[in-house]
């Protein structure tokens, strides 16, 4: 499979040039081309803040941690939204084989990552590694542009009402209720989470073939 770096222009970019939303921080991320997609790298340690110990410690009763993470991407200068995507994490403890498990769910697809260390799985659950944000075919390619970049909400056990979710259990009910949350968040809703860490990233170009 043929796989291509991104150059990043934030380096080069004057001053103020950056599209909206503005009033985000700058959060540095690497893009990369592989096949037809496009993947980005990012960690948000701010998830988990080092003194708070409850959040910490909630990982090791047994019971899921779960981050939600929300990524556009945009073209830069515009306002022109290119793709949404979201990417859910869970974390938690196996008291009984004494080891942390990290769950992701992208494209539908779980994915189970394992950990003798909470640190580590930690560091894990709060980075996206290598996560899809759009098409290659929906971008155009050149050295002088257009520029992209991705916006990323990422909550932490984020809070909604109870909702009727038409009597499916389990997993199935799970799913619905994760997905009633990012309609609202997509809707313009204020979301409501334990930890809230809202980031736009470096502009890039995609590599001219």
């Amino acid at each position: 499979m043929k796989r291509r770096s991104f150059l990043h222009g934030a380096m080069v970019l004057p001053l103020g040039y950056y599209a909206r939303p503005e009033t985000l921080p700058l959060k540095r991320a690497s893009f990369e081309e592989v096949g037809s997609a496009v993947l980005m790298s990012l960690s948000l340690p701010a998830l988990f803040r080092r003194y708070d110990r409850e959040a910490l410690e909630s990982i090791d009763s047994g019971f899921d941690t779960t981050l939600q993470f929300t990524l556009k991407l945009w073209q830069h200068g515009s306002r022109k939204l290119i793709e949404t995507r979201e990417v859910l994490v869970r974390i938690r403890r196996d008291p009984w084989k004494r080891r942390y498990v990290v769950s992701t769910r992208e494209d539908g697809v779980w994915t189970k990552r394992i950990f003798t260390e909470r640190d580590a799985a930690v560091a894990a659950a709060v980075k996206l590694d290598r996560v899809r944000v759009a098409a290659v075919a929906s971008l155009e390619r050149g050295e002088d542009g257009p520029y992209y970049f991705a916006t990323v909400l990422a909550l932490r056990n984020p809070l909604a009402p109870d909702a009727d979710f038409g009597g499916a259990t389990g997993a199935q009910g799970r799913d619905l209720e994760w997905f009633g949350r990012l309609v609202d968040v997509l809707a313009g809703e204020r979301p409501e989470a334990e930890e809230i860490v809202h980031v736009r990233t470096n502009p890039f170009y995609l590599v001219p073939r």
